[in-house]
């Protein structure tokens, strides 16, 4: 049985970065000729990762860490680009201000939802997705809320040293999350929830707290994402973030955050987002490639990531 212990290399985040790492280096050899190593399009790439997701794969993480998961995602980022797109008619700190806080009263509303009414996360998180979305359309007509505020669109175009500013906000919410998750009570208490419920409540945790403190930092990442959107945008855009909830996943549990929840770590989840922006860029780079191979891709991905957690790869990988 030795092959068996690779199976426990290949998951978490040991497995994230060397897939990462594969999928670069092949990328940097195949499309050499169009300078895939160079530093625009690292820019770029990271990029991608910071606007088209990866800030909401780490607000899913908290959630997913305790256990749980958050359907609404797309729908808070839409909505918190959308309003803060109409408050910057006023001013750019109150645009960023209504996004901010717009995310944290979603994520609030899912949290006591889940956790003092009991309703299951997906169908409270799914009726959530669906009556958001609705509000958009609504508000907005279906049509994108333009931005002409030049602060405001600075923070998601301005670059420093040929690096993109919301690489760097990017990297600043990676190592937040991670001192969070590691050297805070509340990253200790969503661990234990995660673990085991019965037990964190037999610690003394408040247990309700915590999955709404979860689900309102869930919420909180995606009005982050949404005002990075639209600054990169100019515009917020109605339709923005539909479908991306299964992305969003995607990188979490490529990165290694286990669904049941209580194992994994934000390093993990970020070098999952990398995974799949690098995917997207390759195929960008391609051009001549059917871009339904993604999903295919994607899906196999995320199925190995999800076997490689089971319990019985993870018995016979300690025999």
């Amino acid at each position: 049985m030795k092959s068996i212990p690779k199976i426990k290399i290949l998951s978490g985040i040991n497995g994230a970065a060397s897939a990462f790492v594969i999928l670069f280096a092949v990328a940097g050899v195949i499309f050499a000729n169009k300078n895939f190593l160079s530093v625009n399009s690292i820019n770029n790439l990271l990029r991608k990762a910071s606007t088209d997701g990866g800030i909401l794969a780490l607000g899913m993480t908290f959630v997913m860490l305790i256990g749980y998961i958050d359907l609404s995602v797309g729908s808070v980022m839409a909505l918190s680009g959308v309003l803060a797109a109409m408050a910057c008619r006023v001013s750019p700190l109150l645009g960023i201000a209504a996004g901010l806080i717009a995310g944290l009263a979603c994520g609030f509303m899912n949290g006591v939802i889940v956790a003092k009414m009991s309703i299951s996360p997906f169908v409270a998180t799914l009726a959530t997705m669906l009556g958001l979305r609705g509000i958009i359309y609504i508000i907005t007509n279906k049509k994108s809320v333009s931005v002409s505020d030049a602060i405001f669109t600075t923070i998601g175009n301005a670059s420093v040293s040929r690096i993109s500013l919301s690489v760097f906000i990017l990297f600043f919410l990676v190592l937040l999350c991670m001192h969070i998750g590691r050297n805070t009570r509340f990253g200790m208490a969503i661990y234990a929830v995660g673990g085991n419920e019965e037990a964190a409540r037999m610690m003394g945790l408040n247990v309700d707290r915590i999955k709404i403190s979860a689900y309102m930092m869930c919420g909180l990442f995606s009005g982050i994402g949404g005002v990075l959107l639209t600054s990169r945008l100019s515009a917020a855009q109605a339709v923005a973030g539909e479908n991306w909830e299964t992305t969003v996943i995607a990188c979490a549990a490529l990165g290694g955050i286990k669904l049941s929840g209580g194992e994994g770590r934000f390093l993990g989840t970020f070098f999952g987002m990398l995974i799949v922006s690098i995917i997207k860029t390759i195929f960008n780079y391609a051009g001549n490639i059917n871009t339904w191979w993604q999903n295919i891709i994607m899906g196999v991905l995320l199925m190995a990531a999800i076997t490689a957690q089971s319990d019985i790869f993870k018995k016979l990988g300690h025999n």
